[in-house]
């Protein structure tokens, strides 16, 4: 059984609709998390399963069970804000005690639970600090076991890296992820950071205006997108306007290029790559010939723009230190790492990310 499942669920504010017609299932114990950009509506979704929102249409389950009008503190959830929300006048302990005082537990109970939680994520000897005196991200850690502390099965995390140095941020969600799969929890996490999503998510489910437009796992996503926004939202990709020349062939910027799909018939062809993909060498097939534009150090990688005719191509690799801006360079575009849509009438407004 699902610990959530999501029945064809919208949320209309007057003439705006934020949800329109989501479905999905979460297991239990799974950590999903919903991606997408700045007002996609995953943030509203959260807050309609936490039950701090009332659906306009569809129906929400936890454990089987519609939850539909319960109030949040009856849905044994947990919720961390983006902002953090600790109480400013109480001290960290008090903080993360405060769930169970006000269910009318033990002080001794209270006690207990409190500093196993702060042990937990390093902050007991900080017990007696007021929030103000801690670092963001130790008022973050603090705010998640305030969370854990409440015993929920369920825990709702909101952008919780966002106002984090990136440094951090990356430590705290891996803190994160470890404590929820040590408890035993359920989490849905909400983000418009996609490394977040791919690094610690056990399914992501990619959002656009509303609405769920893949779900999988961060490999499923990334090798095999849905639809050129997944592709472009995910990760880095190329895309070039293709027509079919035969059943495993397309014609792009006047060159013949075989994939592994069949075309034929096809109409609004996109095929895209990702930069890592594309190889300096030159085949019998599938092979441009280009000018680099520019090349970016990037690290790990270096980043190189090739101009072919009416395409641009990024490519990223570390293996050719050698090749300058202004070189004539061959371009080996493997079929297997082409990825093909069809039915794509305005690939510039597919693209959009708002």
């Amino acid at each position: 059984m699902p610990a959530i499942e999501l029945k064809n669920v919208s949320k209309r504010f007057e003439n705006i609709t934020a949800v329109d017609g989501v479905s999905f299932r979460i297991k239990d114990r799974e950590y999903v998390t919903l991606l997408g950009p700045s007002g996609c509506g995953k943030t509203t979704l959260l807050r309609m399963i936490a039950g701090l929102l009332k659906p306009s249409e569809g129906d929400i389950l936890i454990d089987g069970k519609s939850v539909v009008g319960m109030p949040p503190e009856d849905r044994n959830i947990g919720y961390l804000f983006q902002n953090y929300a600790l109480f400013p006048h109480m001290n960290v302990a008090e903080n993360v005690g405060y769930g169970s005082l006000v269910r009318g537990e033990a002080k001794a109970h209270t006690k207990k639970v409190t500093e196993e939680m702060l042990r937990f994520v390093n902050l007991l000897e900080w017990a007696g600090f007021m929030p103000r005196e801690l670092s963001g991200g130790m008022q973050q850690r603090a705010a998640l076991v305030r969370a854990l502390a409440t015993g929920c099965r369920t825990l709702f995390l909101d952008e919780p890296m966002s106002s984090l140095d990136p440094k951090i941020g990356v430590k705290l969600r891996y803190e994160i992820q470890k404590a929820a799969k040590k408890m035993g929890l359920t989490v849905v996490h909400v983000t418009h950071d996609q490394s977040d999503a791919m690094s610690i998510s056990d399914r992501i489910i990619v959002m656009k205006a509303g609405k769920v437009v893949q779900a999988g796992t961060p490999k499923e996503i990334y090798n095999h997108p849905s639809r050129p926004y997944v592709a472009h939202f995910i990760g880095e990709s190329n895309f070039m306007k293709a027509g079919p020349s035969g059943s495993n062939v397309l014609s792009i910027d006047g060159h013949t290029v075989i994939v592994k799909e069949n075309v034929s018939g096809m109409k609004g062809v996109v095929a895209a790559i990702r930069p890592e993909k594309i190889l300096f060498e030159k085949r019998l097939e599938n092979t441009f010939e280009g000018v680099v534009e520019s090349v970016d150090f990037l690290g790990p990688v270096a980043r190189f723009n090739v101009r072919l005719n009416d395409v641009c191509l990024s490519v990223s690799t570390a293996k050719r230190p050698d090749i300058k801006k202004g070189m004539k360079v061959n371009l080996y575009l493997p079929p297997e790492n082409l990825m093909v849509f069809c039915d794509i009438a305005n690939l510039e407004e597919e693209l959009k990310v708002m």
